[in-house]
């Protein structure tokens, strides 16, 4: 499956252990917003909680041989 650059900004920097406050304040967006966009993932992937989904973004970029934290490069 493929994260959005929201989605993948979120996973990193929870991935980097910040807290969901921390992570609205750098991204501009509400605590809300990363309340939703990780449960969409969760449901998306099938967990039921953050530390599943870790595992199974964790799981997959091994797979695929990415980090899912780390964006995309931008074409240009």
């Amino acid at each position: 499956m493929h994260l959005t650059p929201r989605e993948r900004s979120i996973v990193a920097l929870l991935a980097e252990g910040h807290t969901d406050a921390v992570i609205a304040a750098k991204l501009d967006i509400s605590v809300r917003t990363i309340a939703y966009t990780l449960s969409a993932l969760m449901d998306r992937y099938g967990v039921t909680n953050r530390f599943q989904l870790g595992l199974r973004l964790g799981a997959e970029s091994a797979q695929q041989g990415d980090d899912p934290g780390e964006p995309e490069p931008e074409e240009g």
